[in-house]
C-alpha cells in the first residue's frame, strides 16, 4: 500500500516549483525580455509574484498562496501558449521551445498539479464545521 503524500510535502514542493517559475521569468527578464514592451513588465511581475506566493506557502496563509501559485503558473502557461500563435501575445511571439521555456513549462505544470493536490489534501484533513475530529479518523 502506497503512502499518501502529506499536505506539507505537496505545499513545499509546490513552493519550490513556483520559485523555479519565478526564477526562470526573472532570468529571462534580465537576459532580454525587459526590452520587450508589456511582456517585460509581465515577466517581472511573474517573478515577483512567484516570490510572494512562495512566502505565503511557508506561512499560515498557505491556502491563499496555493491559489496564487496556481493562478501565476496557469496564467504563465496560457500566456506562453498564446505567445506561440501567429498573432502572439501583445505583439510578442515566442520563436521556439528554448531550454528556458521548457524548464518554465515543466515547473509551471508541476506547480499547478502539486498545489491543487495540496489544496485537496489539506481540505480533506481539515475538520468541516459540525464535523468532529473523531469522525475524520473513522473515514
Amino acid at each position: 500500500m502506497r503512502a499518501k503524500p502529506s499536505a506539507d510535502v505537496l505545499r513545499y514542493l509546490g513552493a519550490l516549483a513556483t520559485l523555479v517559475v519565478g526564477a526562470v521569468h526573472l532570468q529571462q527578464y534580465a537576459d532580454f525580455i525587459s526590452d520587450v514592451p508589456t511582456i517585460g513588465v509581465l515577466f517581472l511581475l511573474n517573478g515577483l509574484g512567484a516570490g510572494v506566493v512562495a512566502i505565503l506557502l511557508a506561512t499560515r496563509q498557505a491556502p491563499l498562496g496555493a491559489l496564487g501559485g496556481i493562478v501565476v503558473s496557469a496564467g504563465a502557461l496560457v500566456s506562453l501558449a498564446i505567445s506561440m500563435t501567429d498573432n502572439g501575445l501583445f505583439d510578442y511571439t515566442e520563436p521556439a521551445l528554448r531550454s528556458a521555456v521548457v524548464i518554465a513549462i515543466a515547473a509551471e505544470a508541476a506547480a499547478v498539479v502539486l498545489l491543487l493536490a495540496y489544496l485537496v489534501t489539506q481540505r480533506r484533513s481539515t475538520p468541516q464545521p459540525g464535523q468532529s475530529a473523531g469522525s475524520l479518523l473513522r473515514s
